[in-house]
C-alpha cells in the first residue's frame, strides 16, 4: 500500500539515487564505469557499455517503481540507428552521451529472486530504497554485469549474436535481449555487425534478409524495414572497404 505523501519526505528516486551511492556505483567504477545518475558508461575502444536506471510511469512523492537497463552500443549499429530516425527528425548523440537505446544487447538486470515474474523494484520508502539498491548489487555481483563487460569484446557479441539469429524461427530465443520486432531485428542486428569487414558470413546474412518473408503482410512497413537494412548494410561494407583500399594504395 502507498504511504501518503507529505512535503518532507524523500521522493523515490532521491532515495534510490542515495542509496545506490553505498555499494552500486562503487561496482560500477571497480569495473571503469564513469557517469553520474541514472547513467554510467564504460568506453572500451569502439564499443560502449551503457547501465542506466530507469523509473516507471507512476511514480509520486515517496513511490517509485523502477528498473535497471543494460546494453553494448556499437559503432556499426549506433551508425544504422542513425540512418533509420534521421528522416524522423532524430539527431545522432555525440560520443559520451549514448544511450541504452542505442545498444545491441539490450538487457534488464534481472532481480535474483524476481517477485511475481517482474523485473523491477518498487519503492516507497528509504528502507525500501536501501533494500533496492542492495538486491541491485547483488544481482550485478552475481553474473550480470560480468555478462556486459564480456560482451563488449566484438567477436563475443558477434558470437551470441550469431547463435541467436542461426535458430530455426520456430525455436527462436532472445537471449533476453530486447529486440523490438524479435527476430527482424536480431538479423539486422548480425548484418550490420558483420559490415564492418565483409566476407562470405556479412554476404550470407544481407541474403538472408533480402529473403525474408513477412508472416504478417499487413505490416509492410516491417517488410520495407528488413529490405532497407540489408541495402544499408551493403553500402556500408562497401564504403568501409574502399576506405581500407584507399589507405593502402
Amino acid at each position: 500500500m502507498r504511504t501518503t505523501w507529505h512535503p518532507d519526505a524523500v521522493r523515490a528516486r532521491d532515495s534510490l539515487k542515495q542509496a545506490l551511492r553505498d555499494d552500486f556505483v562503487p561496482t560500477l567504477r571497480a569495473a571503469g564505469f564513469k557517469g553520474t545518475y541514472p547513467t554510467w558508461r564504460l568506453h572500451t575502444g569502439d564499443t560502449v557499455a551503457v547501465v542506466t536506471v530507469l523509473a516507471g510511469q507512476y511514480n509520486e512523492g515517496t513511490y517509485g517503481t523502477f528498473e535497471v537497463m543494460m546494453s553494448v552500443v556499437t559503432p556499426a549499429y549506433k551508425e544504422w540507428l542513425e540512418a533509420k530516425y534521421l528522416r524522423h527528425g532524430w539527431k545522432p548523440r555525440k560520443p559520451g552521451r549514448e544511450q541504452v537505446w542505442d545498444g545491441i544487447a539490450r538487457m534488464t538486470l534481472t532481480p535474483l529472486n524476481p517477485r511475481d515474474g517482474r523485473h523491477d523494484w518498487t519503492i516507497d520508502s528509504v528502507a525500501d530504497a536501501q533494500t533496492a539498491a542492495r538486491q541491485m548489487t547483488e544481482t550485478l555481483n552475481a553474473d550480470q554485469l560480468a555478462n556486459l563487460l564480456r560482451l563488449t569484446d566484438p567477436a563475443e557479441l558477434l558470437t551470441d549474436l550469431t547463435a541467436i539469429t542461426n535458430l530455426p524461427l520456430t525455436k527462436f530465443r532472445d537471449n533476453r535481449w530486447h529486440w523490438d520486432t524479435g527476430r527482424p531485428d536480431a538479423l539486422i542486428a548480425h548484418a550490420v555487425l558483420l559490415s564492418d569487414h565483409g566476407g562470405p558470413e556479412f554476404d550470407a546474412a544481407c541474403e538472408r534478409l533480402e529473403r525474408w518473408e513477412n508472416p504478417d503482410p499487413h505490416l509492410t512497413g516491417l517488410t520495407r524495414h528488413v529490405a532497407d537494412a540489408a541495402q544499408w548494410a551493403r553500402a556500408r561494407a562497401a564504403r568501409l572497404a574502399g576506405e581500407r583500399k584507399a589507405l593502402t594504395s
